[in-house]
C-alpha cells in the first residue's frame, strides 16, 4: 500500500491519513513522509472533524485515507467515516497490492 499512496500522492501535502499516531508512526518512518494522525496517538481522541477534512481534501492537501477495521477516525467519530464514504472512492486491494483487505482497513481516494 505503501508503494501505492507515494506513487499517487500528487502534490497533496499529506501522504495519507489515519486513525491514530501509532498507525501513522510506521509509515512515516518507512517514508519520510506526513501522515495525518485523526485521532491522536491511540484513535481516541476527537481531534478531526468532517469540516477539517473536507478543508485538506479542497486545499488539494490530502488525497487518501485509510479507516481501520477497528475504531473509526478521530476517536470513532462517525461523521468522519460517513463522510469519507460518501465522498471518497473505495481503492480496490488489488490495485496496492491487498488480497482482498485482510486487517479490515479501506483505503479510500478522496481527491
Amino acid at each position: 500500500m505503501i508503494s501505492y499512496l507515494e506513487r499517487n500522492q500528487g502534490g497533496a501535502t499529506w501522504l495519507v491519513a489515519v486513525s491514530s499516531a501509532q498507525e501513522a508512526s510506521s509509515i512515516i518512518l518507512e517514508t519520510g513522509r506526513p501522515v495525518i494522525a485523526m485521532g491522536g496517538f491511540t484513535g481516541s481522541d476527537p481531534a478531526m472533524t468532517a469540516d477539517k477534512l473536507q478543508r485538506y481534501v479542497q486545499d488539494g492537501e490530502l488525497r487518501y485515507i485509510l479507516l481501520s477495521g477497528r475504531m473509526g477516525p478521530g476517536g470513532g467519530s462517525s461523521d468522519v467515516t460517513a463522510w469519507v464514504q460518501q465522498h471518497g472512492t473505495l481503492v480496490d486491494a488489488t490495485e496496492y497490492g491487498s488480497s482482498s483487505g485482510t486487517t479490515g482497513a479501506q483505503l479510500y481516494r478522496l481527491a
